[in-house]
This record gives C-alpha cells, structure tokens and sequence, in this order.
C-alpha cells in the first residue's frame, strides 16, 4: 500500500512548489510530476452509454465489476474505478495544471456474452493520445495496454484548494478501437457485422474525482487472472471414449 500521509501532503503543497518554482525557470517550463493516489479519495466512474447499453442487451452481452471495481449503486451500466496514479504537468506563468495520464491498476470488468467472455483490467488515461487503455485477458492470453477507447475531453481539469488540492475531469465520445472490436468480436464470438455497428458507437463517458481525503485498504497490484483452461486432444478423446462406454453400459443394463 503507498503512503497516505505522503500523498495527502504531495497533493496538498503541489500548488505551493508550482509556485515556487515559477519564479526561478523560464515562462515556457513545465514539471511533470506523478503522485500516487491509492491511499486518496481518488475514483473514476466509467458509464455505458444507452445505446451502448440497448447494443449490448439486444447481442446479449453484459458487465461486471472485477477487482477493485464496482458497480454504482443504483446504475448497472456504470463502474467505479478507484484512480491508483495520476501524472501532471504543472505549467508555469502562468500556473496551471495539465493531465498527462492516470491509472486505474487493479480495476477490471468482465465482459460477458452467450458464446464468450473477456476481461478489461488495469485501465490507463492517456491525455497526449486521448486514449482509455486496458489489458485484454481472454481465453487466448493477455494483451497488455490495448487501446480501448479515443476520447474526448469533455470538461478539462478544473483544480480547488479548499482543504488540500481537489482535480476534477470529464470524458466523453468514448470511440471503440478497430483493434479493440476485433478483440471483442473474437472473443465474444459475435457476428461479423458488429464491427461495423460498433464502429459507429458513443459507448460512453468518465469522469474522474481526486480529493486529499485518505482511504485505507485499497491494493494498487495489478489485476491478473488465469487464462481459461482448454482440455488438450488426448483429454477431449479420453471424455469422448468415457461418455460412450457409459451409454454403452446403461444400454445393456436396459437390456438385461
């Protein structure tokens, strides 16, 4: 687990430091700092769009919060990502704050269908591409850090210092990649002509909420889970001859 008390006092006196520094670099510097945010208040709630939600329904698909996802009470479509690391760029005269990235480590949400499933974990913001990133796990294996979503930025970062630093932000127009629907389809096994359907999709919006007070408990490991299993040949053959020579036994028992 980080630090809270290093968190909360990094978050708090970033402003000041800003500040400070301003007077000694040129106008056009800028400092890029990280700051982790486990041990802080600090989550984004993704949301599926209707008529991502009405897509979804209608092929039969569903979704469910994994890790440290959750649910939001009250909306089955939209999951609470607790926010693990934020970068910044703190520009100078004047002072501003700029997003660079932000993750969301050991959150995941399982993606369900009749014929397939997939996990999304350890999601990642990356503002100089305006791209949502994720592991993809599927019974096939892990790609790490696929781009998921383009997006837009719908409300940029807007900062309080009303008792420690406070950052809030909006996304919207959440776009599916062509990599990321050809992943879907694949593994969810739908039909071909998804692609184009999902092409065409707002799947959503998120927004993202860091405040200076603490939390405790919250693991900032990555999420992991196994590949599913897939009996080899020899086992497959094995069942295959096992299931016939018990029909053949129950069919000479009827018999006698």
């Amino acid at each position: 687990m980080k630090f809270p008390q290093l968190s909360h006092l990094a978050l708090r006196s970033l402003g000041g430091v800003a500040c400070a520094l301003a007077v000694a670099m040129p106008a056009q510097a800028s400092i890029v700092t990280t700051l982790p945010t486990a041990a802080l208040d600090a989550d984004a709630v993704f949301s599926f769009s209707s008529q991502a939600v009405t897509a979804m329904k209608l092929l039969g698909v569903s979704a469910s919060g994994l890790g440290n996802a959750s649910a939001v009470a009250g909306n089955a479509w939209a999951f609470n990502m607790p926010v693990t690391q934020v970068t910044v760029a703190a520009n100078l005269l004047p002072l501003s704050l700029s997003p660079v990235s932000g993750k969301a480590t050991g959150s995941a949400l399982g993606i369900y269908g009749p014929d397939g499933s997939l996990v999304l974990a350890n999601f990642a913001l990356d503002f100089q591409r305006n791209m949502l990133k994720a592991d993809l796990i599927t019974s096939a294996g892990t790609t790490q850090a696929m781009d998921l979503y383009s997006f837009h930025v719908a409300n940029g970062l807007s900062l309080s210092t009303a008792g420690g630093l406070s950052m809030k932000m909006s996304m919207d127009q959440m776009v599916m990649t062509a990599t990321a629907r050809a992943s879907f389809i694949e593994a969810l096994q739908l039909p071909d002509f998804t692609d184009a359907v999902m092409a065409k999709i707002d799947f959503g919006t998120m927004s993202v909420n860091i405040s200076p007070s603490l939390r405790l408990g919250l693991s900032d490991k990555p999420f992991t889970l196994a590949p599913v299993a897939v009996p080899e040949a020899p086992s497959v053959s094995l069942m295959a001859l096992g299931l016939t020579g018990l029909a053949w036994v129950s069919r000479r028992r009827r018999a006698a």
